[in-house]
């Protein structure tokens, strides 16, 4: 009978050559940090390393269609830190990976904990993916913050913005501190882009331009602000606005939706599994987010060549466009500013100004290569 921490993806974990990698956090099944875990999975893979993803939390296997199949995925099945310190503590002590990598907050203190209590010499890298001092809005987990991050091996923020803030708002030491961009560009990129999407307002033969937004329904995404923003633009020009993604806010961006009188031009189709071809048939990508990490759909729209307008959020949208450089920036939460964006860039695109090297620091490879630098993994005298 199948133990909780038995292998569920990938052949046996024998015989490893390679350094070994523990991923760990409560991950699920689909989302921006899954994606970008799937991505840096593979690219860790294809560089010899061993990788263990150990799921807290009732963490669930991410893209499981797109995973890696050598990737060793370990289900702890714990519920909170209460009961995942100890089991990842004696997962850690029988298993003894090179190196961990922490996925969210609970990931991180859960992983700190378990090597603090069980005198682990097992080196942790917190990841942090979004603005932290946002985020992180109780005492209790700010504290824990302060005290256990310090002890980490390195923390790694996905952008300028969120290692700052770790700094400024943490106190965290510079020399723990580590910027390392979203692996969000890969090879596959022209093929997924012109992959067929089945939506009428997109198909190749329409003439009326599409606005995108893409994300989860929660407050942090702000789409009622982009719906009264898109309304304005309605008044001005011929469009229409589709929201890719779902969550706890859906009924309520409906009924927004209705009470704007947009729902003959705006559509929610649900989750899809893969964002990019959408947003390559765009006219235009619009993020509104209040606040961020680094968006990786702000990061596709430019791979692809789609106009863009973003919120200058803490962090990551300037830091992408280059202070606006390559796509509008706007005021957070200023509906006329995004309504007067949406209009330029349609009427005078910053797009087809992008070079072609303007994402190259968002490349998969050389991203998950900087990460085996830092972590300690890279094999000696080679790249990664």
């Amino acid at each position: 009978m199948a133990t909780p921490s038995e292998c569920a993806h990938g052949a046996a974990a024998t015989d490893r050559a390679g350094p070994r990698l523990a991923i760990v956090g409560p991950i699920k099944s689909w989302g921006g940090i899954e994606g970008k875990i799937v991505t840096l999975c593979r690219e860790f893979a294809e560089r010899g390393v061993q990788i263990d993803l150990v799921l807290l939390r009732g963490g669930e296997v991410p893209y499981p269609d797109r995973l890696d199949a050598r990737v060793q995925v370990h289900h702890l099945a714990t519920r909170s830190k209460r009961d995942g310190v100890p089991a990842l503590r004696a997962w850690l002590a029988r298993e003894r990976p090179d190196a961990v990598l922490t996925l969210k907050d609970h990931g991180a203190q859960v992983a700190l904990l378990a090597c603090l209590l069980g005198r682990l010499d097992v080196p942790v890298y917190v990841k942090v993916t979004n603005t932290l001092s946002v985020v992180a809005r109780r005492r209790l987990q700010r504290w824990l913050i302060r005290r256990l991050y310090p002890r980490a091996a390195g923390v790694i923020g996905n952008s300028a913005g969120v290692v700052a803030d770790l700094q400024a708002q943490f106190a965290l030491p510079p020399a723990r501190l580590h910027c390392i961009h979203n692996p969000t560009v890969t090879d596959d990129f022209p093929a997924r882009a012109a992959a067929p999407i089945d939506h009428p307002w997109l198909a190749s033969d329409a003439d009326v331009p599409v606005v995108v937004g893409v994300g989860r329904f929660t407050p942090q995404k702000d789409f009622p602000l982009l719906l009264r923003a898109f309304a304005r633009l309605r008044r001005e020009r011929h469009c229409r606005l589709v929201l890719l993604g779902d969550g706890a806010d859906r009924a309520a961006l409906e009924a927004e939706i209705r009470g704007l009188g947009l729902s003959d031009i705006v559509d929610l189709p649900g989750f899809v599994p893969d964002a990019l071809p959408w947003i390559a048939r765009a006219a235009l990508f619009v993020l509104s987010s209040r606040y961020e990490g680094l968006s990786n759909v702000l990061i596709e729209a430019l791979a692809v060549g789609t106009p863009v307008v973003a919120t200058d959020c803490p962090s990551g949208s300037a830091e992408i466009l280059e202070q606006g450089r390559w796509g509008r920036l706007v005021p957070v939460g200023d509906e006329p500013a995004l309504a007067a964006a949406m209009q330029a860039q349609l009427e005078d695109p910053i797009a087809g100004k992008l070079p072609a090297n303007a994402v190259d620091r968002f490349r998969a490879g050389p991203v998950a290569e900087r990460y085996l630098r830092v972590m300690g993994l890279a094999p000696p005298g080679g790249e990664a």
